[in-house]
């Protein structure tokens, strides 16, 4: 089950209090449990860990450092093009897309049905603070998988 999950992805923000406010409901939402910020002695900087304890997962969230907060993300230059988290039903996926859009987010695209995913993908896209990239996606065989392990509860 642990082999090749994902324990945790770190993302670094321009403004930490102020990227704080749009994470901490669209992660409450996913299920993590939204972390106090504090300071990281042996790295000097600020953060916060945001840990979903459901599925082992964290999304950290770090302070950047000041030459470099503004210093703009561009989805396709190295790095990090965006973060995609799944939900367990269709409705979460419209639920979070009106959560998001009132914390201010840019759509980029849907909510709708995309071709990425065998059985049904709905999803849509937005950037959040600092301009990153994040993706909200509901796939039916993924959730009658997990379901079948007993990883998701029947509804």
């Amino acid at each position: 089950m642990l082999l090749g999950s994902i324990n945790h992805v770190s993302i670094t923000v321009s403004d930490l209090a102020k990227a704080m406010a749009f994470f901490a409901p669209l992660l409450e939402f996913l299920g993590y449990t939204v972390g106090k910020i504090f300071h990281d002695d042996r790295t000097n900087h600020d953060l916060t860990v945001n840990i979903n304890y459901a599925n082992g997962t964290a999304v950290n969230v770090w302070q950047a450092e000041p030459e470099l907060a503004h210093h703009p993300f561009q989805i396709y230059e190295p790095g990090l093009h965006h973060i995609a988290f799944n939900v367990e039903r269709h409705e979460q996926v419209d639920a979070l897309y009106d959560l998001v859009r009132g914390l201010g987010a840019v759509i980029l695209d849907g909510p709708g049905e995309f071709p990425f995913g065998p059985g049904g993908y709905y999803a849509f896209y937005f950037r959040g603070p600092d301009n990153l990239k994040f993706e909200v996606v509901h796939m039916p065989l993924a959730q009658q998988r997990a379901r079948a392990m007993g990883l998701v509860a029947n509804r």
